[in-house]
């Protein structure tokens, strides 16, 4: 399940690192990882000691034009700080299969980009990563950065050791409210009076309804709503994550065998829980009205992106990062009022028990790891950056751009110019610039000094005026939203991962090979509770009977060794603080 953070965070480019090629250093002093801002080139006595251009390739399933990093504003100040290039190579593919048989080849990249815990658990059980820990008692800004997160990723580790950093962390509940809902088409809100959607059945009424006021959009017949089940993360991920929209489990635990419930403090089997159960019963539901795309099953995020952009969809589940880049196509298409904003939804339990939404802030983000493997030829030089990226001038850089250009100081904050407002709603700008494209090297979602968050697209007195145009404004006010995150603040409370999300099987296991098995399962019955019932009692028969056949792999070995495992990680955290 992915969490790219158009909205909140950047224009996140999930990448794969992979060392395809690496230029040879003409330096092998081996100084240390140093966190001063002093150029790269100079080695511990103060003497240049010019190190040769060091390219490391970078394989991305993302569609940039930059070929090289130093093609970026960003790019070329690192490359002239630690003549370090990082080269982009467009890759089709599922990039976990790919990192698998990297991972058995021996190829393995020299900075790796890892999207689970069970891909990072293989790596480090495999001996494939190198070993942090002398690294942060160089690297001080970094230790302090991550102070939080450094004892939660030993955590992860096999034999307690540091192997990765993450993207993302450590964050700030004001500065990001990460919500994944529904992205709904604001004419058919407007159609309809501008219902405040929030159960199921408002959204079966609603898409209804719309389908029979839009049965065509631009010449096509129009769409219901579109998701991207066709995605590794797809069925798996986001088919049964209507457990994450009420009061008692977040997303905490990732899409596996087991679901976290805060209000026990326990792991729950992700197959039987209630609200999956739900979730799965309003796709069936929206199958059976016509309303969900059939092609849905097939659909990848560019396919999805697609209908999106034509503005075909009425309605996408779970994918509304991609939302702005619509948004702006359909302006410039001349269909502004076709846009799309981010609106809640609840299961009927959740509607009727009305707790506070559980609104996931993550302590540890294991969809974003990065490591740096045994194959890394100059681990030293890509240390030395990643310690200077913890800096306050790297995070300046990396997250805000250049003093003076993207940016001024006004009151001793930061203030956004208007190539930085520009390039917001533009990703080839943004890209241009380099946001996103190194968040590898870390990107946080807290504030600077200043009192401003390091990507001040997150501050929230300026987040809507930078990412939301004035229909998708409007639409907000019209709903009675003091902004597009009012709703969410309201009846949301922060939910931290702390330990949960370090919790992983080992894989080479018998443990890990039942829950391989669990999972394999949850997917191929969870397609066919969607398409095959016709009728409410067909659908609770099916489940029934694909219940009683699951029980029969003995789940329960899983859930309660994640539970074990539970226990376990807390009573060891203080040991790695």
């Amino acid at each position: 399940m992915k969490a790219l953070w158009k909205m909140g965070l950047s224009v996140v480019i999930v990448l794969s690192l992979v060392a395809l090629a690496a230029c040879e250093s003409g330096s092998k002093s081996g100084s240390s990882p140093s966190t001063s801002t002093q150029s790269a080139g100079q080695g511990e006595s103060g003497n240049e000691a010019v190190k040769e251009e060091y390219v490391i390739k970078v394989l991305t399933q993302s569609a940039i034009k930059q070929k090289r990093s130093d093609e970026t504003e960003i790019g070329q100040i690192i490359k002239d700080k630690f003549n370090l290039v990082f080269e982009f190579v467009q890759t089709p593919g599922n990039m976990v299969d790919k990192l698998n048989l990297m991972l058995a080849g021996g190829d393995y990249p020299e900075i790796v980009a890892i999207s689970d815990n069970v891909t990072f658990d293989k790596y480090a059980r495999a001996g494939a990563l190198r070993p942090l820990d002398d690294f942060v008692k160089s690297a001080p800004e970094f230790a302090k950065r991550y102070e939080v997160q450094i004892p939660l990723w030993k955590l992860a580790g096999p034999d307690g050791k540091l192997y990765k950093w993450e993207g993302g962390v450590p964050q700030n509940f004001e500065n990001l409210v990460e919500v994944n809902d529904v992205g709904v088409r604001i004419d058919a809100l407007k159609q309809q009076g501008w219902p405040n959607l929030v159960s199921t059945d408002d959204y079966i009424r609603f898409l209804k309804q719309a389908l029979k006021d839009n049965p065509t959009t631009n010449g096509q017949k129009t769409i219901g709503m579109v998701v991207p089940f066709g995605e590794p993360w797809g069925i798996q991920g986001v088919s049964g994550i209507m457990y994450e929209k009420g009061g008692r489990y977040f997303a905490a635990a990732g899409n596996l065998g087991v679901v976290w419930n805060d209000a026990e403090q326990n792991f729950e089997d992700y197959m039987l829980n209630e609200y999956v159960k739900e979730g799965l019963q309003f796709f069936n539901d929206l199958y059976r009205e016509g309303i969900l795309d059939k092609d849905s099953f097939t659909d990848k995020a560019d396919q999805v992106q697609e209908k999106l952009n034509s503005g075909r969809a009425l309605s996408t589940w779970y994918y509304v990062w991609g939302l702005g880049d619509s948004n702006q196509g359909l302006i410039k298409a001349g269909h502004p009022e076709m846009q799309y904003i981010n609106m809640p939804v609840r299961s009927m339990t959740q509607v009727e028990r009305n707790e506070k939404r559980l609104i996931r802030v993550e302590d540890s983000r294991p969809n974003a790891i990065y490591a740096i493997t045994k194959n890394a030829k100059h681990p030293e030089r890509i240390e030395e950056l990643l310690a200077w990226a913890a800096t306050e001038e790297g995070k300046l850089l990396l997250q805000s751009g250049i003093e003076g250009k993207h940016y001024t100081i006004q009151d001793s904050k930061r203030v956004p110019t208007e190539a930085y407002l520009s390039a917001l709603k533009d990703s080839e700008k943004y890209n241009a610039i380099g946001f996103g494209l190194f968040d590898f090297l870390g990107n946080v979602a807290t504030n600077a000094p200043d009192g401003s968050p390091y990507s001040m697209n997150q501050n929230s007195e300026i987040r809507d005026d930078l990412t939301l145009t004035p229909e998708a404004k409007d639409a907000f006010h019209q709903l009675g939203w003091a902004s597009s995150k009012d709703y969410f603040l309201k009846t949301g409370v922060s939910a931290h991962t702390g330990v949960i999300s370090t919790i992983s099987l080992d894989t080479t296991s018998e443990i890990g090979a039942l829950q391989q098995k669990m999972v394999d399962f949850r997917v191929k019955n969870s397609a066919k509770l969607i398409v095959e019932p016709k009728t409410d009692e067909q659908f609770e028969a099916l489940y029934q009977s694909i219940v009683a056949e699951y029980m029969k792999l003995k789940p329960n070995e899983v859930v309660d060794e994640y539970n074990r495992l539970y226990q376990d990680k807390a009573s060891q955290l203080d040991q790695h603080k």
